[in-house]
């Protein structure tokens, strides 16, 4: 219990002492965000830093999107956070009445709900002065914002990889141990001109990492300059389509609504993200209906190197790493290996609510790219040299949307999707999308709407509606029946998979939302047995009921409920206090959670320091508790600190491996601080 409470009682009194006021809470559109973060966390059946997710969207929070101004707006359709049909409306009242100049011209826009206007109140504005005239040096020294960032963040318990250990059994296994420090470091800046220029880099070590600058990102990125729409140099990423052909990021997904996404195709790369990012240079050149876009990349990545020169060159891999982790000597090894080069180019015709757009890229590695032979990967790309195109469309009518994507592979294997999105009145809309991933459909840089992981060796329906039968009233419904033509990792054999899930939701008012979950799962994957040529499939079904309030109880107190039961007796309860006075000096958030789960993960959101993104996947049975301080404590300083304790009943040790920690109790720290000048 000590362990639990001194560093409770360290946090609290820096959180009295702490000074100056907070930004205004969005708690409707924060509640929507953390829960799309926990759903993909569910479905996703790999390890994915979704940490680029959260800096999206507090970019938009941060940097209102221009309502007048409909390539802004549709940042918050990529979001979920507004329907297409919402943007249609929205353009369509432009065009009669003219530029919205406050806020409450925006209710009178045809089937405008009082749930979106929530959402669109605190992240809109209605004029942006920097997108307009030349860009002038003494503007931009003048008018610039920058922010600096440092942030460390440890674990407080000694795991098994940084333990002393002998030399001599250090010489005979050389990761037995960790090469450095248990702190994750990172420093961070930025510069903004509006929404007109971005600048700046970001510096990395993790926890285990020896290297203080393991990680190095830059970005430039440049709007409306000259003849060039947008021009980005140094770390940036690629969107164009359904992200069938070009993808390099990380993408929301949706549960109802239509999936079409409709964003910004080049921004720049600002987290800390080690593999999904491109750098070089890329540029998007507009004439009246056409956009260019031209784009080089050429960076070093991690790999498993399976053949050497004389001189020590790779000659092979058997597989390019994901993780960005450099802690121990193998791992090291692995850093940086060899090179991956891209070029291509995408042109669109835009022209009013129809585009269409021709995508192609080559990806060129500097080394044979072998896997080891397996069942699963026998139509992994094999070679050096891949090149991918496609064509992708969408159509926004006024009650349907019809959006598509089809590519095809250097080895003749084609990729596909259509979506159609119809909404006969202002309260109901229906959608269908279907997808066809061809089993040796190859892509180094593809992020399409997929129920696996991975734009490969997948078919399947996807179908939802959704209803706003009341005022502050939505019901949600979807279904999906996605199907597997080769085996898999979790399934020797070709497999299918059916998932439903139904959502109430109540907006009881500004600050207050009530969500009913239940959900419901299908999926086949390998039984019991050792051998994998006998290996019989089995059904692996779940259910899952899940229900969250958030309330606010005076002025500055918030709280949250929230209960996830899983009908194979697993559940996880937990009590959110959230302390935000109206311009008082600091906030403070406190949960108390309370889990059992013998198989498997248990995801919840817990709120974090800023940009960070923490999702506890818990198992076993225990308790859990944690602290968040946010504040100023001088005008243009913040700081954020969290502490957080997790306490198992049912183990004795945690984790394995290097991440061994001896006991039943573990504790994890973080510290932020930002100055914006």
């Amino acid at each position: 219990m000590k362990r639990i409470l001194i560093p409770l009682l360290i946090v609290l009194p820096l959180a009295v002492m702490l000074p100056l006021p907070l930004s205004a809470q969005n708690t409707i559109t924060d509640e929507l965000i953390i829960d799309q973060i926990e759903r993909i966390m569910e479905d996703s059946e790999e390890e994915v830093d979704y940490t680029e997710l959260i800096e999206s969207y507090w970019a938009v929070c941060e940097n209102k999107v221009n309502i007048n101004d409909e390539d802004e707006l549709s940042q918050l359709i990529e979001l979920h956070l507004i329907s297409v049909f919402t943007v249609e409306k929205i353009s369509e009242y432009r065009k009669e009445f003219g530029n919205f100049q406050m806020f409450e011209e925006v209710a009178f826009v045809e089937g405008m709900d009082e749930m979106t206007l929530s959402i669109l109140k605190p992240l809109i504005c209605f004029d942006r002065p920097d997108r307009k005239g030349k860009i002038k040096f003494k503007d931009v020294a003048k008018r610039g914002r920058n922010q600096l960032w440092f942030q460390a963040e440890r674990c407080l318990n000694e795991k098994a990889g940084y333990s002393p250990v002998d030399d001599s059994v250090l010489l005979a296994n050389p990761n037995k141990k960790y090469l450095g420090s248990p702190e994750k470091l990172l420093f961070r800046y930025n510069f903004k001109y509006g929404d007109r220029i971005e600048a700046g880099f970001v510096m990395e070590k993790d926890a285990g990492e020896k290297d203080m600058l393991d990680f190095v990102s830059f970005h430039f990125l440049i709007r409306d300059w000259r003849f060039v729409k947008t021009l980005a140099l140094g770390d940036y990423q690629l969107a164009f389509g359904q992200g069938v052909t070009m993808g390099s990021g990380a993408a929301f997904t949706a549960e109802g609504g239509s999936l079409m996404r409709k964003g910004k195709k080049l921004r720049a790369s600002k987290s800390a993200n080690e593999t999904r990012y491109l750098r070089g240079a890329a540029a998007t050149f507009n004439y009246k209906w056409f956009d260019l876009t031209v784009f080089y990349s050429d960076k070093a990545v991690d790999a498993n190197v399976s053949v050497q020169d004389s001189l020590g060159e790779p000659l092979s891999v058997t597989s390019l790493q994901q993780t960005g982790l450099h802690r121990t000597y193998g791992e090291l090894i692995d850093r940086h290996a060899i090179r991956l080069r891209l070029i291509g180019g995408n042109l669109s015709f835009r022209l009013s609510n129809f585009q269409i757009g021709y995508t192609v890229h080559q990806s060129q590695l500097s080394c044979e790219l072998i896997p080891d032979p397996r069942l699963y990967n026998t139509f992994y790309f094999r070679g050096n040299s891949l090149v991918n195109q496609g064509v992708d469309f969408y159509y926004v009518m006024k009650k349907l949307a019809v959006y598509g994507e089809a590519a095809i592979s250097g080895n003749g294997a084609p990729a596909a999707l259509v979506g159609a999105t119809i909404q006969p009145a202002g309260y109901i809309d229906f959608t269908v999308l279907y997808r066809y991933y061809d089993k040796k459909y190859q892509n180094f840089y593809s992020n399409a709407f997929a129920a696996g992981s991975g734009t490969r060796n997948e078919r399947g329906l996807y179908l939802s509606t959704s209803m706003t039968f009341a005022p502050r009233w939505q019901l949600i419904a979807t279904a999906d029946f996605p199907q597997y033509d080769w085996i898999k990792t979790t399934a020797y054999a070709p497999s299918r998979s059916q998932s439903y899930s139904i959502r109430l939701t109540h907006q009881i008012n500004d600050k207050s939302l009530f969500v009913l979950n239940l959900r419901y799962k299908d999926k086949e994957k390998n039984g019991p047995g050792d051998n994998v040529y006998m290996r019989q499939l089995i059904h692996e079904r779940k259910w899952s009921l899940r229900f969250h309030i958030t309330y606010p109880v005076g002025e500055a107190f918030l709280l949250k409920n929230s209960v996830e039961y899983d009908f194979s007796l697993s559940y996880l309860i937990y009590q959110d206090i959230q302390y935000k006075p109206d311009g008082g000096p600091f906030s403070l958030a406190f949960r108390y959670t309370l889990f059992d789960s013998p198989e498997g993960m248990i995801y919840a959101y817990e709120n974090d320091i800023l940009d960070a993104f923490s999702t506890g996947g818990l198992s076993h049975k225990g308790i859990r508790i944690y602290l968040l301080v946010k504040a100023k404590i001088l005008k243009k300083l913040s700081v954020n600190a969290k502490i957080g304790t997790t306490v198992y009943s049912d183990i004795d040790e945690i984790g394995s491996g290097l991440e061994l920690i001896e006991g039943n109790v573990k504790t994890d720290a973080k510290l932020q601080l930002i100055w914006k000048i």
